[in-house]
């Protein structure tokens, strides 16, 4: 009677035991699911048109670049004995203040133009605030045709934030010379996307509408956690890295000063005789 126990027992452990899986199908288990949340925060991150807030961070990059490079002309001008007539009208001083914003050109393309940054940014974001399952949710959503249309305004409204934070904070200059280019090209790239009002959106395409308007709590619905996440730590975060270049484009022209004192010797020695202004 006993050895029969004992045998039964030893049947029902041994089964148990071929019944766990190993610790190398958890493991597999493991490495299946995390690279499947990598993807889908891939997928979700580039389904993003990432057009406007390059070129909105640009054109701030470029017109602090410009503050930057007036104000230490002016600076070294007025340490050389230099007043009003340092200025524009010089071609020495238009000189000079090409020689710091060649500076900047050069850093925009280094550090900020190709966009790398941003899309790193964005996945680490994501992937900090989404598991896979609400990834794969979001990824599939945006290649609905409502979910394009959520994308397009949720990439429409990013740019506009970077914008209104620069634009409140005095520091976006409509009219300021020297960073024209970037104006006009931000401009042609914002009017082919503006947003066209939709007044059915919400009965044609109701799960777009539900994307958005549901609880954030809801795990089926992870599209209002996902907005939260973008326009408040991205966007922070966006913001920080566009003005690390600035900061960095200045501290890169200030280190051009002995190239600068040339130009401003130069203009003086063109100005022996003449009337201080």
């Amino acid at each position: 009677m006993l050895r029969r126990a004992w045998m039964r027992a030893l049947v029902a452990a041994t089964t148990l035991v071929c019944a766990a899986p190993s610790p190398t199908t958890l493991a597999g288990d493991q490495e299946e699911r995390e690279q499947h949340t990598r993807e889908a925060v891939e997928r979700v991150v580039e389904s993003h048109d990432t057009t406007l807030l390059i070129g909105a961070g640009n054109l701030m990059i470029k017109q602090s670049a410009v503050r930057s490079a007036r104000r230490l002309l002016r600076e070294w001008g007025h340490e050389a004995g230099l007043a009003g007539e340092w200025w524009d009208d010089a071609p020495q001083y238009r000189a000079a203040k090409a020689e710091l914003l060649k500076v900047a050109d050069a850093t925009i393309q280094r550090r900020y133009a190709s966009g790398a940054w941003l899309k790193e940014a964005w996945y680490e974001y994501t992937a900090r605030e989404l598991n896979g399952e609400e990834a794969d949710v979001i990824a599939n959503h945006f290649q609905t045709e409502g979910g394009r249309e959520v994308r397009m305004l949720m990439d429409w409204y990013l740019g506009e934030m970077v914008m209104f934070n620069y634009t409140f904070t005095d520091r976006f200059e409509y009219e300021l010379q020297d960073a024209e280019r970037e104006l006009k090209a931000l401009q042609q790239e914002a009017q082919q996307r503006i947003p066209i009002e939709d007044i059915e959106f919400t009965s044609r395409y109701p799960e777009s509408f539900q994307f958005l308007a549901c609880s954030g709590e809801n795990r089926y619905c992870p599209g209002v956690k996902y907005w939260k996440m973008l326009i408040y730590p991205l966007v922070g975060e966006i913001i920080r890295y566009i003005d690390s270049v600035s900061a960095d484009i200045e501290a890169q022209m200030r280190a051009q000063r002995p190239a600068v004192e040339r130009y401003i010797e130069a203009f003086k020695a063109s100005r022996q005789g003449k009337p201080k202004e």
